[in-house]
């Protein structure tokens, strides 16, 4: 059909490829990679992807909270980094199924994006994430069918 609206992708970007261990509670930083409108486009949303594994089975209903910090919101000044302090800029939480331990790959969708923007994860499981977990992101927005 004409004049549907779709989602267009830019290309994907790693923000960690291979992170440090991280326990219960702790904040880690995803810098491998910011975002910018260099490779998010000024899309105003993307579909993040965490790939890791946990020290022992996890239990049921837990999570891993994604943070976002914004970056030279006044010239080159950035907004305060998350931390267990400062739990600011909460964008979304990857669900981790009962039992996990084993290395898998779970999806958030619709994390909204600023200017410039990096991440941080916050393990909310009661196990340690293992070193070398890998976050991803692919920022989207809508435009017409063709």
């Amino acid at each position: 059909m004409a004049d549907e609206a779709i989602y267009i992708y830019a290309s994907q970007v790693t923000l960690e490829a291979s992170g440090g261990s991280s326990g219960s509670g702790a904040f880690v930083a995803a810098n491998d990679a910011a975002l910018s409108s260099t490779n998010h486009k000024d899309y105003p949303v993307g579909d993040c992807a965490l790939t890791c594994d946990f020290g022992a089975a996890v239990a049921a209903g837990v999570v891993v909270h994604l943070f976002r910090q914004d970056l030279n919101i006044d010239s080159t000044a950035d907004a305060p980094a998350p931390a267990t302090t400062f739990e600011e800029k909460w964008v979304g939480a990857f669900a981790i199924p009962s039992g996990q331990s084993a290395s898998a790959t779970y999806s958030l969708p619709n994390v909204p994006l600023t200017k410039e923007c990096q991440f941080s994860l916050k393990n909310g499981t009661a196990q340690t994430i293992s070193a070398g977990w890998v976050l991803k992101i692919t920022p989207k927005t809508y435009g017409p069918a063709t």
